[in-house]
């Protein structure tokens, strides 16, 4: 009798742990998102970046417009203090960026709080954002 209680009490314990944790797989997901404002340098320069994280990997998407002085030269994408990327500015002045841990490329952890910049070669500020929680 006691071993079937044992048995029985480590079953129910399993599945307990299980029900426990099977929500935190799916937690696993986070979705960020910001605008981005223009800096002194470049003030009608706008846009937005996404950020997500999940248990496959991580992805971040700049789009970053009004950058028409930039036309032809490409600019840095700093997620969370890391050098993500470098974007060629399109001639009617577009930087559009997006980067994927899936096909192999780097993607520094973020969360929400943290910042994204957009700089020119020369490190002058195009654009900056901080991350927060995408809401649906």
């Amino acid at each position: 009798m006691r071993a079937l209680r044992r048995h029985f009490v480590a079953a129910i314990l399993f599945v307990f742990a299980f029900a426990v944790t099977a929500p935190a797989a799916q937690a696993a997901e986070v979705d960020l998102f910001t605008h981005m404002a223009g800096s002194t340098h470049f003030p009608n320069a706008q846009g937005f970046s996404e950020y997500d994280r999940s248990n496959e990997g991580r992805e971040v998407e700049v789009r970053v417009t009004h950058l028409s002085k930039l036309a032809g030269k490409r600019v840095k994408v700093i997620v969370n203090g890391h050098k993500v990327g470098r974007i060629l500015v399109s001639s009617v002045g577009v930087a559009h960026h997006e980067r994927d841990t899936e096909d192999g490329q780097k993607v520094p952890f973020a969360s929400a709080g943290d910042k994204i910049k957009v700089r020119t070669p020369g490190g002058t500020l195009v654009a900056k954002g901080t991350y927060h929680l995408e809401v649906d």
